[in-house]
């Protein structure tokens, strides 16, 4: 099918061909709760759990690229002073309110520990891609930590680093493929790139 436009400047007509409809590759982020979302601090209790600051609006930004938004809750050591993953969880929940409602949350459903979710292992996003059924390609892992970055490109997905670099020599499997400053600046550098 064609459309003709009338050319006033030459006073003749043109044609152009309809341009087929542009099919955008559903994408997938991954957040990994512990070394992006959640912050420990000491506490007049001891250590008290919290969020980062602004998640609200990384969460926000991040939704305006990704079909899906996965939560990634590592397996945490199971010493009594760590928080479990409910706890953790609802700590996110009363930052996020309703807009937790659109996330994905994994966490590690081994209970012998002897699986491959927890960092560097990828295992946990295989579950996450094999029981949701998500896209292998053109994802994202955002974290705080060189074994997140190892463990989300051994899944293949793009990765982004947020808070402190260190300064000694990395190799390039643990070096992300972009060092953010917080969440906003991750889901901003992922909107850009998505965008070219």
């Amino acid at each position: 099918m064609t459309v003709v436009k009338e050319d006033v400047a030459r006073g003749a007509a043109t044609t152009e061909a309809r341009r087929a409809p542009v099919l955008v590759t559903p994408r997938c982020v991954f957040l990994d709760l512990e070394a992006v979302l959640l912050a420990e601090h000491r506490g007049p209790r001891g250590v008290e759990l919290g969020v980062q600051a602004d998640i609200a609006h990384g969460v926000e930004r991040l939704a305006q690229v990704a079909d899906w938004i996965v939560i990634l809750a590592y397996p945490t050591s199971r010493s009594p002073r760590r928080a479990s993953d409910d706890e953790r969880l609802r700590v996110l929940s009363s930052e996020l309110g309703h807009g937790m409602d659109d996330l994905l949350v994994v966490a590690c459903p081994h209970e012998d520990g002897a699986c491959d979710c927890a960092k560097p292992g990828s295992g946990l996003i295989e579950l996450a891609m094999a029981d949701h059924h998500l896209p292998h390609h053109h994802g994202w892992f955002i974290g705080g930590d060189q074994e997140g970055v190892v463990s989300a490109r051994s899944a293949g997905l793009s990765t982004v680093r947020i808070g402190p670099q260190p300064t000694d020599h990395l190799s390039s499997v643990h070096r992300p493929d972009y060092e953010a400053r917080d969440l906003l600046d991750a889901a901003n550098h992922i909107l850009m790139e998505e965008l070219i």
